[in-house]
């Protein structure tokens, strides 16, 4: 407890400390108080040793006594981490994330926190509802996965979302199994394995672009109040497809072309600077002529973001009105239906399709190398940039064969 107490208040038969009558009554309370946390902690102690003999077989070492010690000093459920139960351990996981490293020596995001308690969630409420007990290590096999994945569907989550949720099951799973905590090898499986449907990921042609800038969007209500964030998202939009930043650092903007536009006399600056949040790395982006137009419009003080969710459904309205609204074919995630499905652009863009625009732009201008590109975008590699990009293979075959036809005709001249 780190307490010291003088020798001749100390009771060695009963140890605890000596409550005299003679003493003051305030420091006799403060005695009572030590003498009951002296009481809990001596029953935590009884509780350690009784849990960790029935969980060890045997009574447990001085090592293995501090261990459950400490564990329990940090709230945890068990004493001892080699006997945790499934939802323990998970439980126990999610606790520690923001303490992890992902594979690339970075921590945990808040983003993928909130998916493992997510897919906790549902595994409890599956076990609920489907198991009639708790899920335990040895549990699982094809047949309880499967189960879990028809659970999954019933809700009308996508294929993609549901082959997320596995591939979190099977991180613990994998985890666990080489901490030694079980021995079941069903993360192993190829059923452990799925795979996720190719979804069509649009972005905005230099005509879209166009449309989108030069569209009138109203500025009442449907009861005549004055509305604000179709032009807001618009804009901010925008400026994100002429750029190419990721939304963290383009919420930041604001502020940041506020600094740029007052350093620079009060006129539009020719370029950006800044840290990028993700990555933590320095990138220098050019401010386009587009790019200018949106902030001399705002005079250097562009509007806040508003919520992102908000923002992904206001983007959808503002791209219909400007007629935005041409069909695309994509692929069915749902778990019951294959049928590919037909529907408008406007729907499937989202804050996000803006670093693809700006790529996929950049890139179809052919002025710039990958790694030019990848210096603006802020992209760690040729591989992810390559993601963002929306190539055309029939469009990219015509090209390098008149490029192979060009050389030719050269060298038979």
């Amino acid at each position: 407890m780190g307490l010291s107490v003088p020798s001749d208040r100390w009771n060695k038969g009963k140890q605890r400390i000596k409550i005299l009558k003679s003493i003051h009554r305030n420091e006799r309370m403060d005695y009572e108080v030590l003498n009951k946390r002296l009481d809990t902690q001596e029953d935590l102690i009884h509780s350690i040793i009784h849990e960790l003999t029935l969980d060890l077989g045997k009574a447990p070492t001085w090592l293995e006594f501090k261990e459950g010690w400490n564990r329990k000093m940090k709230g945890k459920q068990r004493a001892s981490s080699k006997h945790l139960t499934f939802n323990q351990w998970v439980k126990e996981f999610i606790d520690d994330a923001h303490n992890r490293l992902n594979g690339k020596g970075k921590k945990i995001s808040h983003r993928t926190i909130q998916k493992y308690k997510t897919v906790h969630d549902q595994l409890c409420q599956y076990a609920i509802k489907h198991v009639g007990h708790q899920i335990s290590f040895e549990n699982w096999n094809r047949e309880l996965l499967d189960g879990y994945k028809r659970f999954r569907a019933k809700q009308g989550i996508s294929i993609n979302t549901i082959a997320k949720d596995v591939k979190v099951i099977k991180m613990w799973l994998k985890e666990s199994y080489t901490t030694n905590l079980h021995d079941n090898r069903a993360h192993m499986e190829a059923y452990f394995s799925p795979k996720q449907v190719k979804t069509l990921k649009v972005h905005l042609t230099l005509e879209d672009l166009t449309l989108l800038e030069a569209v009138k969007l109203p500025s009442k209500g449907k009861f005549g109040q004055t509305i604000t964030a179709l032009e807001t998202v618009r804009d901010l939009f925008l400026l994100a497809c002429w750029t190419g930043v990721r939304i963290s650092d383009l919420k930041k903007f604001p502020e940041l072309i506020k600094d740029a536009w007052d350093d620079n006399g009060g006129s539009c600056p020719e370029y950006i600077t800044f840290i990028q949040t993700k990555t933590n790395s320095p990138v220098k982006v050019p401010v386009l002529d587009a790019a200018q137009r949106i902030i001399n419009k705002h005079n250097g003080r562009l509007p806040e973001a508003i919520n992102e969710q908000k923002m992904n459904a206001t983007i959808k309205k503002v791209l219909e009105l400007a007629g935005i609204t041409r069909m695309v074919e994509t692929p069915s995630t749902s778990m019951t239906a294959s049928k590919a499905l037909r529907k408008p652009i406007y729907e499937l863009v989202t804050l996000h399709t803006a670093r693809r625009t700006f790529a996929t732009n950049m890139h179809s201008l052919e002025v710039l190398s990958v790694n030019e590109l990848m210096s603006l975008t802020g992209h760690e590699s040729e591989s992810t940039l390559k993601t963002y990009l929306n190539i055309d293979r029939f469009e990219t075959s015509s090209k390098a064969s008149e490029k192979i036809r060009k050389a030719l005709n050269q060298v038979a001249a």
